[in-house]
């Protein structure tokens, strides 16, 4: 039986025998089922003839189902994205229209507090700083929390030059109870006199403070030298107590402070009962004071609990 030579679909003459009495076309892969048969269009075998401008269902069917899913998929997720994003949002409005309700016995607010300062001096250093130093005394009727002390300086007309602020050595000050402060001016401008304010925040409850006292406080000059302050101080509570501090200011003639010190007790612990002395050495002046102001403060140390 003789090969034919041309294919009838598709006209290419790449012909091969595939068994006795068939063969197919190498290029569309349709089949001859007789060379007798060659001049006539073998049977169509749908799905093997890839040169078909015809759309075949078959052949693309794969290609629709992943489109299919893939649509599925995305729709899935775009569903999934809008739902979380509207849930945001619904949780974020929730979280706007919220009223927080606060403790009516918690009805602290910052104020001007009423007072009286004592004491006031400013003490230049040899950098251009000057640290105003002094006392007040809480006469609000509240005890008061951190408070902020802020001395302006002022021209002769009264304009202002500019402010700057410090703190009291303690944080919780008590109705009638005085506090020292310290308020550092850097690169002081030339000015013509200052004004003192105060601002702090009302506290209400139980102000947990060391019970320290100071006691023996005791002056002495020293020729060619200064002013020894001594003194001791004794924890009379029943807490340990952390960071005990001292400040003292010595006092002149006129009212003012002529020099002023602190320090922090050596020892971590302070226990209860337990007495400590101390010293301070002034020597900006050889002004022997006419007196004192001395306190102290610290921290109740937490129990640790098992």
């Amino acid at each position: 039986m003789t090969q034919p030579n041309q294919c009838p679909s598709c006209g290419s003459t790449n012909i091969y025998r595939e068994s006795a009495t068939i063969y197919r076309c190498s290029d569309c892969f349709d089949k001859l089922p007789s060379a007798a048969m060659y001049d006539s269009p073998p049977p169509k075998v749908y799905g093997t003839n890839q040169n078909t401008d015809t759309f075949s269902l078959t052949k693309y069917k794969y290609v629709l189902i992943a489109v299919v899913v893939g649509w599925m998929v995305f729709g899935s997720i775009i569903t999934a994205v809008f739902n979380s994003n509207s849930q945001n949002s619904s949780s974020i409005q929730e979280e706007e229209n919220q009223s927080i309700t606060l403790d009516p016995n918690l009805n602290v607010v910052e104020i001007i507090p009423e007072g009286e300062f004592f004491y006031v001096n400013g003490f230049p250093d040899s950098i251009g700083n000057t640290y105003f130093v002094g006392t007040f005394t809480n006469r609000s009727g509240h005890s008061l929390l951190m408070p902020k002390f802020t001395v302006t300086l002022l021209s002769e007309d009264g304009t202002s030059l500019g402010s700057s602020d410090g703190y009291g050595e303690k944080n919780l000050i008590e109705n009638d109870e005085s506090v020292s402060f310290e308020v550092l001016w850097s690169s002081i401008p030339k000015y013509h006199h200052y004004e003192i304010s105060v601002t702090a925040t009302t506290y209400q409850g139980d102000l947990n403070r060391p019970n320290l006292n100071l006691d023996s406080i005791q002056l002495k000059k020293v020729k060619n030298k200064g002013t020894i302050l001594t003194g001791k101080i004794q924890n009379s509570g029943t807490s340990i107590v952390n960071f005990t501090r001292i400040k003292c200011l010595i006092i002149g003639a006129n009212d003012k402070v002529i020099d002023y010190a602190s320090l922090a007790l050596e020892k971590e612990d302070f226990l209860p009962k337990e007495s400590q002395t101390f010293s301070f050495e002034f020597y900006r002046t050889k002004e022997f004071p006419s007196l004192y102001y001395c306190e102290t403060d610290g921290i109740n140390k937490e129990s640790s609990s098992n």
